[in-house]
């Protein structure tokens, strides 16, 4: 830059990815890459996670008044619908440490938004156990299993967008 011109093309200094901070390059390091690609796998796991935990609770509360005939396929659409959370939930739990670790280096220089991310994310494990475990005893019949589906499932729905609110604390 001469004189008075203001340049502006700002290229940051190239930094350490796994001291939590991205680089300035144009391609990418290969680290740098992974982690855009996990952080990828990530949101669309998010998406899948989301569809699940509130098209759960939208197909069962068509249950109370399904006729014998249709139960079961609204059982087989929360089959469905569970299974694909459960892929959501174990790509989350694998891709989130991952990208913590490489693009972080940790948790340890992350805010208290973080603990409380976390802490919620194990609550949603909880409730996604508790609701599949509900889900399969209401489906064999068990209608105080059915009855309370319906809050499982707004629990677990309120749950998971508490999660997405403290990420947004938590990573700005």
């Amino acid at each position: 830059m001469r004189g008075s011109q203001i340049s502006l093309e700002h290229e940051p200094e190239p930094r350490n990815i796994a001291a939590g901070s991205v680089t300035g390059s144009k391609g990418g390091t290969p680290v740098e890459i992974l982690v855009n690609l996990l952080f990828w796998i990530h949101i669309v796991a998010i998406a899948l996670g989301g569809a699940a935990s509130f098209g759960i609770p939208v197909v069962g509360s068509r249950m109370p008044t399904a006729s014998p005939e249709v139960r079961p396929l609204l059982f087989s659409l929360m089959d469905g619908l569970s299974r694909l959370g459960r892929v959501a939930m174990g790509l989350l739990i694998v891709t989130g440490p991952l990208i913590l670790w490489l693009k972080y280096g940790g948790a340890a220089a992350l805010s208290a938004w973080f603990s409380v991310k976390m802490v919620l994310v194990v609550v949603l494990l909880v409730s996604v156990i508790f609701a599949g475990i509900n889900g399969k005893r209401a489906e064999r019949g068990d209608t105080v299993a059915l009855q309370r589906a319906p809050m499982i499932g707004m629990f677990t729905s309120a749950v998971f967008v508490l999660v997405l609110l403290s990420a947004v604390f938590a990573f700005n």
